[in-house]
């Protein structure tokens, strides 16, 4: 079959043809991972000059040795050598150029640019987030969730949407602190804050399961084996926003993947996430993104 990734011309931002040559073997299109599509396949060669695509593209070589060129800097493609679970990453609106005259086996991983970073346990929203392509990655993390995505895919989904969104929030979260300029812009933690990243995960997991329900500071600081107000004045430190706010960011954030669904209930949507009512959640939405939900949702339909 075909691919169903879009590659399109930097110059013009025409599409581009040069993913026809994709041959794919096995894909996930049919699971409707919302913002996500991995494929397994192979081409006999890939050309791709100057195209960039709208996803965090993860591409992870398999099976042999490839000898390839990459354009690396401004002075030419660049020779390169691929063993079997390097990984080429390129960032969504990054152009990129490839020679490949030889038959490749890979499996791509691509997130749309909203789904991965609304996915990520990190607080980036008024950040300015750098990335950079990446060739001839060794990580054995990204690794390791990518083949767990395969694993998934090719089961049909089985360990359901919760599963899929940690594997989703896993990723973003080790890429942005390993392949961004996320920590040159994190000013230091302070140093009175008894909390560090991992409690903060252990927090976030919890909001996750629990989206939909009543969450208490009380429950958020069980997590942590800690009081109320140790909680609440330790995260604050280390967040810089109250757990509240948080937890609020996290409901209207997950509100937004849910209203890309056409079939989304507005109503459904704001009691599924434990608003009081609609009118409640159609002013805090207003106030974070700048628009309704009714407004969001026909923009993103």
């Amino acid at each position: 079959m075909k691919s169903a990734l879009k590659f399109f011309n930097f110059d013009n931002r025409a599409p581009s043809d040069c993913g026809l040559v994709l041959d794919i073997e096995f894909s996930s299109e049919s699971l409707n991972w919302q913002g996500v599509v991995l494929e397994k396949g192979s081409s006999p060669h890939f050309f791709p000059e100057n195209v960039y695509t709208p996803y965090f593209y993860f591409a992870m070589g398999l099976e042999q040795d490839l000898h390839w060129c990459a354009q690396t800097d401004f002075n030419g493609l660049t020779p390169l050598k691929t063993a079997p679970g390097d990984i080429w990453i390129n960032p969504p609106e990054s152009p990129f150029s490839h020679a490949i005259d030889e038959p490749c086996y890979f499996i791509i991983l691509a997130i749309e640019k909203d789904v991965f970073l609304n996915s990520s346990t990190l607080l980036t929203e008024s950040m300015h987030l750098q990335f950079l392509n990446n060739y001839n990655v060794h990580d054995k993390t990204i690794k390791g969730i990518i083949e767990l995505f395969l694993f998934e895919a090719q089961s049909g989904g089985r360990n359901g949407y919760a599963y899929f969104k940690n594997l989703l929030s896993l990723l973003a979260t080790h890429y942005i602190q390993n392949y961004s300029n996320y920590p040159d812009l994190q000013p230091p933690y302070n140093e009175d804050s008894k909390f560090d990243q991992k409690q903060i995960n252990k927090v976030d997991f919890y909001i996750e399961q629990n989206i939909g329900k009543s969450i208490s500071i009380d429950s958020l600081a069980n997590q942590l084996n800690c009081s109320k107000f140790y909680f609440l004045r330790e995260f604050k430190k280390l967040i810089g926003i109250t757990p509240y706010q948080y937890l609020m960011k996290k409901r209207l954030e997950e509100a937004k993947q849910r209203l890309k669904l056409q079939q989304s209930d507005i109503a459904s949507i704001s009691l599924d996430l434990g608003f009081n009512d609609q009118s409640h959640f159609t002013h805090s939405f207003k106030k974070q993104f700048g628009m309704t939900p009714g407004q969001y949702q026909k923009r993103n339909n």
